[in-house]
């Protein structure tokens, strides 16, 4: 079975797994968190125990604190990406797994 994907402008790819599992999360959780819009973070440790590792955590951010221009479309939901977290998962992919979030390059 192939893998659907999807490009930002912004360089950022993920995969059509990635953005079902978004509008779900968004979904089951949109109802306790009135007017907040999905911030979606990414971690790359560069030095040690976990060096090499990399991450994305997904949270809620308040509508007011998520800058205009820093949100972004993946399939039908609205997310947060600051743009420092755009620069680093430029040309990476973001797929979900089915149990998890992974960062491939």
């Amino acid at each position: 079975m192939s893998m659907v994907l999807h490009r930002l402008r912004s360089g950022l790819i993920y995969s059509q797994a990635f953005a079902d599992f978004l509008e779900s999360k968004h979904n089951i959780e949109s109802i306790g968190h009135p007017g907040d819009v999905l911030h979606l973070d990414y971690v790359r440790c560069s030095q040690g125990e976990l060096s090499g590792q990399e991450w994305c955590q997904l949270t809620w951010i308040s509508g007011a604190q998520a800058a205009t221009e820093n949100r972004h479309q993946i399939g039908g939901t609205e997310v947060y990406i600051h743009k420092q977290a755009i620069r680093g998962l430029k040309n990476r992919l973001l797929h979900f797994d089915g149990t998890n979030v992974v960062v491939k390059q």
